[in-house]
């Protein structure tokens, strides 16, 4: 994992839906910021698009998206 942030796919969901719930939009897109970085990114109200979660590869983000996906409220 990249910083506090990240997350493997199954972890890190708790803290991504405390955001949804605090009205960020996490974007479905998962771009590559580095050569082996690959992130989820949204908007928080008060700073505009941010990073929210970084991972080491795109299967792991996507895996990770596709849980907050399934979660109700998302």
């Amino acid at each position: 994992m990249k910083d506090s942030h990240s997350a493997e796919p199954g972890s890190g969901l708790d803290f991504l839906q405390e955001l949804v719930d605090e009205n960020v939009v996490i974007s479905g897109d998962i771009p590559q910021v580095g050569a082996d970085i690959w992130a989820i990114h949204g908007v928080i109200p008060a700073d505009g698009e941010v990073i929210i979660a970084e991972f080491d590869t795109y299967e792991q983000a996507k895996g990770v998206l596709d849980q907050i996906a399934e979660e109700p409220g998302f």
